[in-house]
């Protein structure tokens, strides 16, 4: 049975990665109609408020915010991880901060209520306390995408004198493809984790800061700042080059992301 752990794992993956990347709702508010995408796209609307525009970079910050996503313990020199990442962020699309900054394929066409985002995610250990790590996705149905990069440097590696792996990890984010609206995200965390045989649990504290810029005709609205806090906890499973994680996140949305990846 555990031979068939990472071959279920990578098969859940791949179904819930296949699946819309807006999940949809049957009933929500009246939407804005535009058949330009055949998914939901970002497009500002005339009825998009100040106060409107900072909900929303503050919320699709955290979506986009670059998650960690596994152990604590830097790769080592030349090492690589490379796999796909899933995460789910539920959101409330009956909102303006939403329903007034996308548009529809059709009436009956909702955002729903959560955005569920599917990236490529890939890692290299430039020295054995220094990790690269570079992401991005793309929603071929609709206008736009995400790109983003991290560095996680090792304050602690868990070894006969040390209990715990602890480390500091800054990331950067950014919304790509909409014309009309950029949001983009940097993040500090830090975090620990202890390894277990094959287990390692890990927990995460820091913070996050999103910024919001419109670039239509349509609306007057100033550059929107959000600030969060957030904390998050997650589990590693490694089995021989194949690595499974899972991970929960508190911040200006609550979230949760799975990963399965290989190490070499």
């Amino acid at each position: 049975m555990r031979q068939l752990t990472p071959i279920a794992a990578f098969g859940l993956l791949v179904a819930l990665s296949s699946a819309p990347v807006f999940a949809q709702s049957g009933t929500g508010p009246i939407l804005h109609v535009n058949n330009a995408y055949s998914s939901c796209f970002f497009d500002l609307h005339p009825e998009l408020t100040q106060a409107e525009f900072k909900e929303f970079t503050g919320e699709l910050g955290s979506i986009l915010r670059f998650r960690q996503l596994g152990d604590v313990a830097p790769l080592g020199k030349g090492h690589f991880d490379i796999g796909v990442h899933y995460s789910n962020t539920p959101i409330d699309d009956s909102k303006g901060a939403w329903n007034n900054t996308m548009s529809h394929p059709a009436s009956d066409h909702y955002l729903g209520d959560s955005i569920a985002f599917p990236r490529i995610v890939a890692r290299y250990g430039v020295s054995d306390r220094v990790d690269l790590g570079a992401w991005g996705g793309l929603n071929p149905g609709s206008n736009y995408g995400i790109v983003g990069a991290e560095v996680k440097i090792g304050l602690l590696t868990q070894g006969p004198t040390r209990p715990v792996s602890l480390a500091i990890r800054p990331s950067i984010s950014s919304l790509v493809g909409p014309a009309e609206v950029w949001v983009g995200n940097a993040g500090l965390d830090i975090s620990l984790s202890k390894a277990f045989g094959a287990w390692s649990p890990y927990v995460g504290v820091g913070s996050s800061a999103s910024l919001g810029v419109e670039r239509t005709s349509e609306v007057n609205l100033d550059p929107a700042v959000a600030q969060s806090s957030l904390a998050y906890a997650g589990i590693s499973y490694r089995w021989r080059t194949i690595v499974l994680s899972a991970e929960a996140e508190n911040a200006a949305l609550a979230s949760y992301a799975f990963r399965i990846s290989t190490r070499f």
